[in-house]
């Protein structure tokens, strides 16, 4: 179905004697800026949308330049606490390497000979007048060994020597430990 169209008609226009033309004289300047296919109308609403780009792009600039600096402080801050640690950590390393030291030669200074001779004499003890060695058979040790359980019956069945063993090892490896 096909609509109606509108079709405004205009009256016809009274006959004129001729309109020259305005000539105006332009400037170089004018005629290549007016001429050049680059130069275009700005608009006030292009304006308004690239100034809106800018600031946005500036105020995004500069908020990651702040928060690269607000983490730059916080990671000194971090390195700084862990250095006062360390520092606190090592004075102490210090102080008990200082106190061990102090315990050593307090320790071998009560374990001196002369010191200990002293002690024992004033508690009335009395310097030995030698010493003597005794040999004991190994069946008494292990006779003595075994009535005072220490040593399991079974255990002294066997007919072998124990030292036996010691005395090739040690003729082998000399005055070694």
């Amino acid at each position: 179905m096909a609509r109606p169209m509108k079709v405004a008609r205009t009256a016809p226009q009274p006959k004129s004697a001729p309109q020259r033309k305005k000539v105006t004289t332009r400037t170089a300047q004018q005629r290549r800026t007016q001429s050049s296919p680059i130069a275009r109308a700005v608009t006030q609403r292009d304006v308004t949308k690239r100034t809106r780009r800018l600031v946005f792009a500036g105020l995004s600039i500069a908020f990651l330049a702040i928060a690269m600096m607000m983490l730059v402080v916080v990671f000194q801050t971090r390195i700084a606490e862990t250095q006062l640690n360390i520092d606190k950590i090592e004075s102490q390393i210090s102080a008990e390497r200082n106190r061990y030291d102090a315990l050593r030669l307090e320790r071998s200074s009560l374990r001196e000979p002369a010191r200990l001779v002293t002690e024992a004499t004033g508690m009335g003890m009395v310097p030995g007048k030698g010493t003597d060695f005794v040999a004991v058979d190994p069946l008494t040790v292990a006779q003595v060994l075994v009535s005072t359980g220490g040593v399991d019956p079974e255990l002294l069945s066997v007919s072998h020597d124990p030292l036996v063993n010691y005395g090739a090892v040690k003729s082998t490896i000399g005055d070694r430990p």
